[in-house]
């Protein structure tokens, strides 16, 4: 198991195969750039393949098994390790960081008393999400198709900016809002509502991407002073990939509830598909409609929501946790009520000023990895 940069991912390092009854130890190195293994000492065959500096990971430990055959073992809680020593080599640990580690064990009749094991090399992980936070949804990791393949003409008109359709693969899990953010709960941290149509529960609006990422920096200030922000993790604007990935909820059609939206399935102004208006005047309260299969609510109309990514084109190469920056827009996702249903599909995107503030604009958040926009 890889270890994760929480320390609760159940990462044990083992060495089998050592021969029974000997005492050695594990020891690490956190940098292998442009090292080549080389001999423990002079005529010895066993290889240090660890990068100094390295530090000891264990006290002496027991191989255990018989004396004089290869049934033993050297085993390490790495999770326990790491976190009885918050100072140690390498930390504080970021997703990404990577570890290399070796065993030794003690062989007077080795040539320079060293007996050494291959290596191992870990990359540490985000945390994994397995902790419920209210109002939340955890979105695993995993891949999909992004874009849309959809004609130009009714009832979808798809755009040329929703093409070529590639596969992403997020590598992580989030925590996503079910809701788009109300207007009680961005009044309540930012002291100010902003919005058109007023109403403690209806969604914030008349928003500009710069609003919504203050609020998001004002949220995780607040939640990391309760200790309740992972490491490395941050509250956000989700990028346009982790929205359509969490919109969809594992679907290929265009809308997460089928080929076709209809009036009684979102609040968005007409529906190609029925052929008619849905009456509607402006955002209503948050989960006014049933929820996504993954219990996400309004991801299809009532207000656009903003995404942490600059517009850009889309390429067809296979993507891993893609993040647009340097753009001049931002991007905007999930129609709302002045949209028609081909406004609101899962593919739809809009690239707009990011000081921009309209009365059809909000967003939700996610706690998700940290990201630089």
């Amino acid at each position: 198991m890889q270890p994760n940069t929480a320390n609760n991912a159940g990462c044990v390092i083992a060495v089998q195969g050592v021969e029974g009854q000997r005492s050695g130890l594990i020891f690490y190195g956190v940098d292998n750039m442009g090292f080549t293994p080389q001999p423990w000492a002079v005529g010895s065959s066993s290889l240090l393949c660890v990068k100094p500096p390295t530090r000891r990971a264990s006290g002496a430990l027991n191989s255990g098994g018989v004396a004089g055959q290869c049934n033993g073992a050297f085993a390490l809680d790495w999770d326990a390790f790491a976190a009885a020593n918050p100072a140690t080599l390498g930390a504080p640990w970021i997703a990404g960081d990577k570890l290399f580690a070796q065993a030794w064990q003690r062989d007077p009749q080795a040539i320079g008393n060293a007996n050494l094991s291959n290596a191992l090399e870990l990359t540490l992980r985000h945390p994994a999400c397995s902790v419920s936070i209210s109002g939340m949804v955890v979105i695993p990791a995993g891949s999909f198709l992004m874009g849309s393949n959809a004609t130009s003409g009714p009832p979808y008109f798809a755009d040329y900016g929703e093409q070529p359709v590639h596969q992403v693969t997020l590598t992580y899990c989030f925590w996503m809002g079910a809701r788009e953010v109300t207007q009680a709960e961005y009044a309540a941290l930012m002291g100010v509502n902003p919005s058109w149509f007023p109403g403690p529960n209806q969604p914030v609006e008349t928003v500009s991407w710069f609003d919504a990422r203050a609020y998001c920096t004002a949220l995780t200030a607040q939640q990391a002073a309760l200790g309740a922000v992972p490491p490395g993790y941050e509250y956000r604007l989700p990028t346009e990939a982790e929205w359509e990935y969490a919109c969809r909820a594992g679907t290929t059609t265009e809308f997460s509830v089928g080929a076709a939206l209809l009036c009684n399935q979102a609040e968005f102004f007409y529906s190609h598909h029925a052929g008619f208006g849905c009456n509607s005047n402006g955002p209503v309260a948050v989960g006014s409609y049933a929820p996504n299969a993954w219990g996400l609510y309004d991801m299809h109309g009532n207000v656009r929501e903003w995404c942490l990514d600059s517009y850009w084109f889309y390429q067809a190469d296979p993507l891993v946790d893609p993040f647009a920056t340097g753009g001049a827009n931002r991007v905007l996702r999930g129609g709302a009520w002045t949209a028609t249903s081909s406004g609101c599909r899962s593919a739809f995107r809009l690239g707009k000023s990011p000081g921009e503030a309209f009365n059809d604009r909000g967003f939700r958040v996610v706690l998700a990895p940290i990201l630089a926009p």
